[in-house]
């Protein structure tokens, strides 16, 4: 039988093979990624979650007060992080916006109320606080979780559709462990065994990150040049049934305007044009740039709202209705579309279109 001293070296051990590894992955991501969202997100989290594994500690194992009240911050805001990122791996359109400012502000303030308690390694003094920090946690990961399992039919990027189950359950399930034990024993008064458990859980998942964030360029190891740095890609190369798939997704969608069908799916569509989905998938990402559905129907609905603004016949014609017509469900997401693919508001976009020459309209 273990005793808690040697449990609490394991989970040393542990803890110090998380942070090292968390901190090469911050340091790599900001290396050789730090112009892409996604990996500015991961820097944080993998700070942030670096801080948790440092100041989550079986008692007599902890950090010297002062070292914890420095990392306490990045540590009592890891959720925010792990929404963040998971929001910008998962939704090629997400931004910071109103919403996860607000509620990242509010996420802190409610967090200073027991700072002083938690540094001091006392209980909380306002309980509401923890409990409201407990539900607003479960929100956020809850929102990361839908997010990922929701935008796996239409995801088009088969690698990311291949990740997204397996972050979705890896979030969830390190993230009740961790709340099942503060709930049932308070903020680091479970036993020893379950405390160095969690951690060993976590290093698990953080060795498996290891192994989907990083890979080896063997050309590193002959000191050639990377691979990265050979000719640009050129377009794949489609074979026969690939073509003939690829004219038929083309007629269904410029002659037959399949977009209008505002419920249209990718399922649906693979078995109007009679091909299997993972290759109408694999063709819309790979040949046509798309990265997901919506945003392979938006091009297509959007052109054609471009065309009635700028109908002189339809000027009179509602921009609500003009949206509709052309397959989009919402008047939010249209705008979003819209503004994304031009940098205009529909309405700024009609009253240039009229402004110019005619000869130059769409």
């Amino acid at each position: 039988m273990l005793t808690d001293a040697t449990i609490g070296l394991i989970d040393v051990i542990l803890r110090a093979g998380g942070v090292a590894l968390l901190l090469t992955q911050a340091g790599m991501l900001w290396r050789d990624a730090r112009e892409v969202r996604p990996a500015r997100f991961g820097i944080l989290l993998a700070i942030a979650v670096a801080a948790v594994m440092a100041v989550e500690s079986i008692r007599g194992y902890a950090l010297p007060p002062f070292m914890i009240a420095l990392l306490l911050p990045l540590n009592s805001n890891a959720a925010i992080a792990i929404w963040w990122f998971g929001l910008s791996l998962f939704d090629d359109d997400f931004r910071l916006g109103v919403r996860e400012w607000l509620l990242a502000a509010v996420w802190f303030g409610v967090g200073t109320l027991n700072f002083a308690d938690i540094a001091g390694g006392r209980p909380v003094s306002v309980e509401w606080a923890s409990w409201a920090r407990g539900a607003m946690a479960v929100g956020f990961v809850a929102h990361v979780v839908y997010v990922a399992l929701a935008g796996e039919k239409t995801d088009l990027v088969e690698r990311r559709r291949q990740v997204r189950i397996g972050f979705a359950f890896a979030i969830a399930g390190l993230f009740l462990i961790d709340l099942t034990g503060e709930a049932a024993f308070g903020y680091l008064n479970a036993p020893a065994w379950i405390i160095a458990t969690q951690h060993a859980t976590y290093l698990a998942v953080i060795v498996w990150s290891c192994f989907w964030l990083a890979r080896i360029d063997k050309s590193v190891l002959y000191f050639d040049r990377p691979q990265g740095d050979a000719a640009p890609a050129t377009r794949p190369t489609l074979s026969a049934r690939e073509s003939k798939i690829h004219a038929r997704l083309i007629a269904v969608m410029e002659g037959e305007k399949a977009f209008l069908d505002p419920d249209l799916s990718i399922g649906a569509l693979a078995e109007r044009i009679s091909a299997p989905e993972h290759q109408l998938r694999a063709l819309i990402n790979t040949v046509m740039g798309h990265r997901n559905f919506r945003a392979f129907l938006n091009d297509y609905r959007i052109a054609a709202v471009k065309r009635d603004l700028a109908d002189p016949d339809k000027a009179a014609l509602p921009i609500l209705t003009i949206a509709m017509d052309a397959g989009f469900a919402s008047l939010s997401s249209f705008n979003r579309a819209f503004r994304e693919q031009t940098g205009k508001t529909p309405s700024a976009w009609r009253d240039e279109a009229f402004a110019r020459p005619a000869d130059t309209q769409i």
